[in-house]
């Protein structure tokens, strides 16, 4: 489960931070939209925050294992919600008529295959041996009905209660990552105006 996505996980800059921020950046200085796909990854990285939104309604960091919401239908719905983002701001900072734009979208798919070869599984290492020494059976039981990442599509019965909580979403401090996602992809959509590497 996606507990140390918790925003309030350590500030303390990292390799792994500075590396995330420099891609961020490298991808929005070039940047190359086209309307279309622009739009698409907008509606995905709606979709991504709404998702992360759900998950932290959820969510008591450490206090409870959570199996409810998302959580029924995969063990790591912020995570994934992060991936559906990548996705998304690379689809809507290119484009597949022109060489830059194929190129951003390039960048994209190898970020993707960094988030599943490095981030994911040290992710992964980490914090299920914590988890477990927090849950134990708990775990175990949810992890044998639910998938580590990619969700079912038929939620998981717990029997665990919890709903839906706007509480928890403002206590997770969730709702800054959605202002990101708008700074992100308002930079795209005006790459053309500020970017030194934009070509028409």
């Amino acid at each position: 489960m996606d507990y140390e996505s918790h925003p309030r996980a350590s500030k303390k800059p990292t390799w792994r931070k500075v590396a995330v921020y420099l891609s961020t950046l490298l991808l929005l200085a070039f940047a190359d939209p086209r309307l279309p796909t622009f739009l698409v990854g907008c509606a995905l990285c709606a979709l991504a925050w709404w998702l992360r939104i759900w998950a932290f309604a959820h969510l008591e960091k450490n206090q409870t294992m959570v199996t409810t919401g998302p959580y029924a239908h995969t063990r790591n719905p912020a995570y994934l919600g992060t991936f559906c983002a990548l996705i998304g701001v690379s689809l809507a900072a290119g484009n597949w008529s022109s060489r830059q734009g194929q190129g951003v979208w390039a960048f994209g798919l190898f970020m993707a295959l960094v988030f599943f070869t490095f981030y994911l599984p040290r992710k992964f290492s980490r914090e299920y041996p914590r988890l477990k020494g927090l849950f134990g059976e708990q775990l175990e039981q949810h992890a044998a009905n639910v998938p580590n990442f990619w969700p079912r599509l038929r939620p998981w019965r717990s029997g665990d209660p919890r709903r839906f909580s706007w509480a928890r979403v403002s206590a997770n401090h969730e709702w800054g990552w959605g202002l990101v996602m708008v700074l992100i992809l308002t930079a795209i959509w005006t790459a053309p105006m500020w970017s030194p590497f934009y070509r028409s």
